[in-house]
């Protein structure tokens, strides 16, 4: 099953990091202290239940896996490859709070397994000022680009990073917030990405077809190095790998997982990292 991220337009990286929430923690940190790797999926079990994922009747947790230890440069980067590509499951998050009249309160999170990327393969039901840009030509090349292997430590690499504290008098009050980005990519970036990723001052809607398809690969490009550069910030060689393996509605999905040598947590997750549990 392949749910629709359609990235570029929506601006969103789907299932790369772990979702923070206030007096929230993971499903594998609720529960016994991490002292060992198996300490997080003792968590995972004992928190895999109706009161945190709502759909859990969907679901089948089948096996839990020691893959390797991250044991070399190849094995590395290979792993950082492979987590900034089109193949891990991801997953599509919903969910509300609520309460009624008499006090009781109710939560509602549903996960689904997906995948980013997927109008590389498939277009049907999308717009169509997106389809014109979604040729068959075209999302070859992309395809292309997600299988690209990729050795960042051998690449020149251009940064650009800002955070900037923004505040405003509204009706209601004195609201705070910020504004932020980190992208990395191999050159510096085009006119267009600075105006539509940066300043958003305007969308992919207002290029041509032609620079709409540049704009796609380029974005595609600095998302996986992005992502690579997020990647080497928290995987460390001597990490190790596990595999989980489950159904969703009778069809199977292994994600896979990296834990750190030194603390023995979950470090990179695309899928079970997502559920967070709020503390009692």
């Amino acid at each position: 099953m392949k749910l629709r991220f359609i990235t570029f337009f929506c601006m969103v990286v789907g299932g790369y990091f772990t979702l923070q929430a206030q007096e929230s923690v993971s499903i594998y940190e609720l529960g016994r202290p991490i002292n060992d790797y198996e300490d997080n999926f003792k968590n995972l079990v004992s928190n895999w239940k109706k009161k945190h994922i709502s759909n859990i009747e969907d679901y089948t947790l089948n096996d839990i896996s020691f893959v390797e230890i991250i044991s070399g440069p190849e094995r590395y980067n290979y792993y950082r490859n492979y987590f900034t590509s089109d193949k891990p499951v991801g997953s599509s998050i919903s969910g509300r709070l609520g309460g009624d009249s008499k006090g009781n309160s109710f939560r509602e999170f549903i996960i689904m397994p997906a995948y980013a990327y997927n109008e590389f393969y498939d277009t049907r039901g999308m717009d169509e000022r997106i389809r014109v840009v979604l040729t068959d030509e075209f999302q070859r090349e992309a395809r292309e680009l997600l299988s690209q292997e990729f050795n960042i430590d051998t690449l020149q690499l251009f940064n650009m990073q800002n955070y900037e504290e923004q505040s405003d008098t509204t009706d209601t009050g004195y609201s705070r917030g910020f504004r932020a980005y980190n992208y990395t990519s191999l050159s510096p970036v085009s006119q267009d990405f600075k105006d539509i990723r940066i300043d958003q001052t305007k969308t992919i809607f207002d290029l041509g077809v032609e620079d709409a398809r540049k704009f796609a690969l380029e974005n595609l490009l600095v998302e996986r190095i992005t992502g690579q550069v997020a990647f080497n910030e928290v995987v460390k060689p001597g990490d190790s790998v596990y595999a989980i393996d489950f159904d969703y509605r009778k069809e199977p999905y292994t994600v896979y997982i990296i834990c750190s040598r030194e603390t023995k947590k979950v470090v990179w997750d695309t899928f079970f990292g997502r559920i967070r549990i709020k503390e009692k």
